[in-house]
């Protein structure tokens, strides 16, 4: 004779097809923007000023997750149930929106490409690690923006005669959002 355990089958709750549909469209939403991110990610660092960009969509996210929140929460009969969902839909738009405004802006420009001029800092080799290459072709060159220094990736050095303290010419290009982005390829 077998004793029934609680999670044996036999206590399994059976979903409706409505139910599968909605928590399989939340899995794959999920999965594409981790995706998304992963193939996004070489680009954040030739957008310039992506903590401000980061600020302005996380602001607008939380005020439209908190409209959702107000709408949903009388759907909820525990508190706890309410505050994990509000916490999971405000992270979840934090993520999606800034995710969609980075691709958008660097996707969807104005105007031509045009160069701008920069203080030289130095260029390397990109590095994983302070031992490891991530790339035999991959650079990182460091110029000075506003005394602040940014990081720009490029599959190849972008000028090797520059010397340090020095200045390079880069073609840039405003996106649709109005955050520069370097064309580098």
């Amino acid at each position: 004779m077998s004793l029934p355990t609680p999670y044996g089958g036999q206590n399994r709750v059976r979903l409706s097809r409505k139910e599968y549909l909605i928590w399989g469209s939340i899995t794959l939403i999920i999965t594409g923007t981790i995706l998304l991110f992963a193939f996004e990610l070489p680009h954040f660092n030739n957008t310039f000023y992506v903590g401000r960009m980061f600020l302005c969509t996380t602001v607008v996210a939380i005020l439209v997750g908190t409209f959702i929140v107000f709408k949903i929460k009388n759907t909820f009969k525990d508190t706890v149930d309410a505050i994990r969902v509000s916490l999971m839909i405000s992270l979840g738009l934090i993520a999606l929106t800034f995710l969609i405004t980075h691709i958008l802006n660097r996707s969807i420009t104005r105007g031509e490409a045009y160069t701008e001029t920069y203080p030289f800092i130095q260029h390397q080799f990109y590095r994983v690690n302070d031992s490891e290459f991530a790339s035999e072709n991959t650079f990182s060159t460091y110029i000075e923006v506003n005394n602040n220094m940014k990081r720009l990736v490029s599959r190849g050095p972008l000028y090797d005669e520059t010397s340090e303290n020095q200045k390079i010419t880069i073609p840039v290009k405003t996106g649709l959002f109005g955050f520069k982005v370097a064309k580098i390829y």
